[in-house]
Formats: structure tokens, C-alpha cells, sequence
């Protein structure tokens, strides 16, 4: 235990003051009525005149204060701005109220009932609707008004013996009287089992404040190589002092910032003050206790901006006064806002499915030298570049031909030609504007298995306007070489232009035609080559679903050819 007057001698004087100040109160409430006078008015103390900020302009720059001309308001005149605050004690739960001075203004423009006002210099808070403005003006020179005495006041003081003395005064008295000698711990606890009982007594909050001053008195003294008192020549420490802090350079856009300082036993809280750079006034977030000495405060995301923002730290006293510990208003600490990370979106995969279907006649309508092709696929598209797409389908190739010859001169019948395939294929993309496709296919003939392939380059972006160039080989049909134009030019209308140069359907010899009194009755021999040319016309009924119809032209002489048709359904999800 520590006896009190050790405890003194360590540096603790404010019990001793409290307990004066009780008494002094106790004897003034006691005897003091009969000596009340009126304060004379010749006490120049400057007079306040108090106003209201109503509005913000400008985005904070301009403020409007109900200060009016009438109120002895002019122009370039200066006024104080504080902000009010009140706040529930967190032990004693009384309220308090008290204002706190953030800066000063520079009126503008005055009217009779408001005005107009700009900062002068940084405040340190933004300002905000319901801020008190005060307005100091000089007392007028004249002769002070001799005091009288308040007939009520004396005979009221008369009557009232001292005995009629406020209840709560005499029992802090008391109480004093009683820790006569005491040590510091049950000083500590009188105290605090007064607050207890009376939270929202006159003298709660001074007994609280002193009953921490001595608990922190008890923990300096338990310290190794903690002074009770400071050495001759040194003097006492009243202000808090920053104990460590880690300063941030950067930071990530739009990713919520935790700055935490460590602070002396001095200190009662601490406030993180923010603002953008280029911005006149901060943004306050009170810093909440993370264990004994430390606070911290969270910066929301949407106040880091790039490129820099601005910050100080204050740290309050049981005073309610601040002082600037990181960093000053005018002066304060930088942290570099770094862009966010953009992450790509990964590529959607699109699946697709289509039918086609293509007649081609390349003989009048005559019948002997026709195609008829159809085709269904299936696909799954991945991305621009790498394995673009793998497709897969049927197709169904039925025709007749032969050579001209056999066809016009000696007027044989042509040949039928048929093939059921299945088909992969692959375009795997080496830019995201040129691709390669390869396809393999394998299909069964009238008379046996047969297979081929095609071999493609595209040049463009298969989901824009591009050029496609390749070649075909299918057995016992023939060669196909082609060049395709895809137009995506308008939006809801795709449309396709394609060259064919081909010996299909009949490309193969190797037929062995029926024969009838010895002469072969259909062509055996191989077709001679023939172009093709295609237009084709889609639209698209939703994004996805297109329909689409084809026309044609083809001949292997000017005088050996005719017409086609065609049609496609398609839909991708």
C-alpha cells in the first residue's frame, strides 16, 4: 500500500488540490449567499455574439452562417467555427457537452439576417450544417455601472442558515475528512465508489479523472525505471507524446487503410485526420482503443484516390484539449495511392450448334451433274488465342456427275456419288486476327469406307468480319478449293461470300459403270473442274439464334451450268 504522502512525493498533487477545491466549495455554498453582488459590466471582456453555419456551397467552400448585419456582422470581419459535440460517458454514463474550435472564417458577403463565409487558412475538420460560428466584438467604451445589492438575493441570504448548504458538497467534505491520511488505493476506491452511486453528481467527473491520475500513478511506479517525480531542473510532462508509429507510403485504391499509433499514458484518445490531396479541409475518424497505449483507425476504401492523400493524428487529453502528434494540418503525412489491380474477366466459352444445307446444279437442271450437301455441327469456342475452337458434326454428301464428255456428246447418265461422314475439327488460334483449322473426316461409300480432310486459314477474328482461305479433299468425291468472306459489319444481319473451285461430285475414276449390250450406260469418267459462286444472307432473331438463305451459281462450261439454293439455322449460348 502507498501511503499518501508518499504518493505526493511522486509527483501526485491533484488529490490535494481536489480536496481544497471541495472544501472551498462547501464553505462558499455555506456562507457565500449573503455576499452575492452583481458582476459589473465594466469587466471588458469582449462580447460574443453566436451564430449557426445553416448551409455549404461549393462543395464545402462556401459556408452560410445566419450572421446578419443586424447582429453587428461586416464584411471581412472574422469568426471562430466549433464544432459541438456531446457524448455519453462511458463509465459515469453522464452527458457531456462541449464545443471544440476547428478554425476560423472570413465573411463575405453580409445581408441583414445571413452571410456568406470562406476559410481562411486549413481547418481541421470539414465543416458541417449545425457548426457554431462566433463572432468577437469589442465592448464599448463608457463607465462601468456601480454595483448594487439584490434586495432578494440579501434577504434571501439572511434567511438561510448555513445549515441549508448543498447535500452533495457536505458529503465530498465528509468523505475528505474521512481519507485524511489514506493511501492512494483507497483513495482510489472511495472515489470510485462515489461515481458509482452518483454518476451524474457535480463532482462525478473530477473524482473519476482523479481516481485514473492515481491508478496511473500506481502503474508508473511499478515500472522499471520509472521516476515518481522528475529530477531537479527537469519539468512535469502535461501533453501526450507519440511512442511509436509505423508510417504507410502506399496504398491500394479503393482497399480500406488501418493506421494504428502507440501513445503515452497522457493520452485520453487520438483522432486520424484524412483529407485528398488538393482538398482544403479533412475528414475526422475517431481512433478506437486496441489495447493499453494503442489506437487505430480504419480509412474507408472510397477515400483512397489516387494519387495521394494527406493525413495528421492528434491525440486528446482528459482536458479535452488535442494536440498534433503525426504530422500537423499544415503539414501532414503523405501515403501514395496505388491504382487497383484490373482483373481481366476470364473469356466466356460458347457453345454453339448448326444445321446446313446446300443444292448446287451444275447442268441446266438436267440431273446428271448436281450436289446435295447437309451438315450439322456442334462447337465450343474458348478464348482468341491457343485452342480458339473444337468442333464436331455429320455430314450427308449425295451428288451425280461425270465428264462432259459422257455427260453432253455421248449423253450418258451420270454417276451417283454418296458419302455419310462424321467429322472433328480444331482452330487453334495463333493471333487473336489469324487462326488455323483442321479438319478430319471418315464416312462410309456405297462401297466402302472413305475419309479426307480440310485445311483452312483464317485471317480475322472469327467472332468479327474475316477471310477465310483453305481446300478440301473428301475420297471417291473429289478436291474443293474455296475463299470465304464473313461480313459482321451489321449487327442483326451476317453475311457470307464464298468461291468454289471444285471436280466434285464426280473427282474419282475409279467408277465402274452397269453396262448394257457391252457399252457402259453411266459416266465412268472424272468430272472436269467447275466454279461456284455463293451469297448468303443471315439474320438474327435474338443474339444468339440466326436463320439464314443462300443462293448460288455454278458451271463448268458456259454452256454447262445452272443454279442452287440453300439455307442455315444457327443458335449459341
Amino acid at each position: 500500500m502507498f501511503e499518501l504522502e508518499n504518493g505526493l512525493n511522486r509527483g501526485s498533487t491533484r488529490a490535494r488540490l481536489v480536496a481544497a477545491l471541495a472544501a472551498l466549495c462547501f464553505l462558499g455554498i455555506g456562507t457565500g449567499a449573503g455576499a452575492q453582488t452583481k458582476t459589473s459590466a465594466s469587466d471588458a471582456a469582449p462580447t460574443e455574439i453566436t451564430g449557426t453555419v445553416l448551409a455549404l456551397e461549393e462543395e464545402g467552400e462556401e459556408l452560410i452562417l445566419d450572421l446578419g448585419s443586424t447582429q453587428g456582422a461586416t464584411e471581412g470581419a472574422t469568426v471562430e467555427i466549433w464544432r459541438p459535440l456531446k457524448l455519453k460517458h462511458p463509465v459515469t454514463g453522464k452527458v457531456i457537452s462541449d464545443r471544440f474550435r476547428i478554425g476560423t472564417l472570413e465573411l463575405g458577403q453580409v445581408r441583414p439576417s445571413m452571410s456568406i463565409a470562406t476559410a481562411t487558412g486549413t481547418l481541421t475538420r470539414t465543416p458541417e450544417k449545425g457548426d457554431l460560428v462566433i463572432l468577437r466584438k469589442a465592448p464599448a467604451p463608457g463607465k462601468p455601472e456601480p454595483t448594487k445589492p439584490d434586495a432578494s438575493t440579501t434577504t434571501e441570504a439572511k434567511e438561510m442558515p448555513a445549515g441549508d448548504a448543498d447535500p452533495e458538497a457536505i458529503v465530498i467534505a465528509t468523505m475528505f475528512d474521512k481519507l485524511k491520511g489514506a493511501d492512494l488505493v483507497t483513495r482510489i476506491k472511495a472515489y470510485e465508489d462515489y461515481v458509482r452511486e452518483k454518476p451524474n453528481g457535480r463532482y462525478a467527473r473530477v473524482l473519476y479523472e482523479e481516481a485514473a491520475s492515481l491508478r496511473r500513478l500506481i502503474e508508473a511506479d511499478g515500472k522499471p525505471g520509472s521516476k515518481a517525480a522528475p529530477a531537479k531542473g527537469q519539468t512535469t510532462r502535461t501533453e501526450p507524446s507519440l511512442v511509436s508509429f509505423s508510417r504507410p507510403t502506399a496504398a491500394v485504391e479503393g482497399t480500406p487503410l488501418e493506421l494504428a499509433v502507440e501513445l503515452d499514458d497522457l493520452a485520453t484518445g487520438a483522432i486520424l485526420h484524412v483529407r485528398t490531396k488538393g482538398k482544403q479541409t479533412y475528414t475526422p475518424f475517431v481512433m478506437t482503443s486496441a489495447g493499453p497505449g494503442y489506437w487505430a483507425a480504419t480509412v474507408p476504401g472510397d477515400r483512397l484516390v489516387p494519387a495521394e492523400i494527406e493525413y495528421f493524428i492528434e491525440a486528446t487529453m482528459a482536458s479535452g484539449a488535442a494536440k498534433a502528434v503525426v504530422g500537423l494540418p499544415s503539414a501532414p503525412e503523405r501515403i501514395q495511392i496505388q491504382d487497383a489491380p484490373k482483373i481481366a474477366k476470364p473469356e466466356k466459352r460458347i457453345a454453339s450448334a448448326m444445321v446446313l444445307t446446300d443444292f448446287a446444279d451444275y447442268n441446266g437442271l438436267k440431273g446428271n451433274d448436281r450436289v446435295w450437301q447437309t451438315e450439322g455441327t456442334f462447337g465450343l469456342r474458348y478464348g482468341d488465342t491457343g485452342v480458339r475452337a473444337l468442333r464436331t458434326g455429320f455430314g450427308v454428301y449425295r451428288g451425280v456427275g461425270g465428264s462432259l464428255n459422257d455427260l453432253d456428246t455421248l449423253g450418258l447418265s451420270g454417276r451417283p456419288v454418296g458419302l455419310t461422314y462424321g467429322y472433328l475439327e480444331t482452330e487453334v488460334g495463333f493471333h487473336r486476327l489469324f487462326g488455323v483449322i483442321g479438319r478430319m473426316a471418315i464416312g462410309l461409300l456405297d462401297d466402302g469406307i472413305s475419309g479426307g480432310g480440310q485445311i483452312l486459314f483464317r485471317i480475322g477474328n472469327d467472332r468479327e468480319t474475316n477471310l477465310v482461305l483453305g481446300g478440301e479433299l473428301l475420297g471417291g468425291v473429289g478436291l474443293r478449293g474455296f475463299t470465304q468472306l464473313e461480313l459482321n459489319t451489321f449487327k442483326r444481319v451476317p453475311i457470307l461470300v464464298r468461291t468454289e473451285v471444285t471436280n466434285q461430285p464426280a473427282g474419282s475414276s475409279s467408277y465402274r459403270s452397269p453396262t448394257e449390250n457391252g457399252e457402259p450406260t453411266q459416266s465412268q469418267e472424272e468430272g472436269e473442274v467447275g466454279a461456284r459462286g455463293i451469297i448468303q444472307v443471315g439474320y438474327r432473331l435474338t443474339p444468339g439464334f440466326v436463320v439464314a438463305a443462300r443462293v448460288s451459281f455454278q458451271g463448268r462450261t458456259i454452256n454447262h451450268a445452272g443454279p442452287g439454293f440453300g439455307g442455315a439455322v444457327g443458335y449459341e449460348w
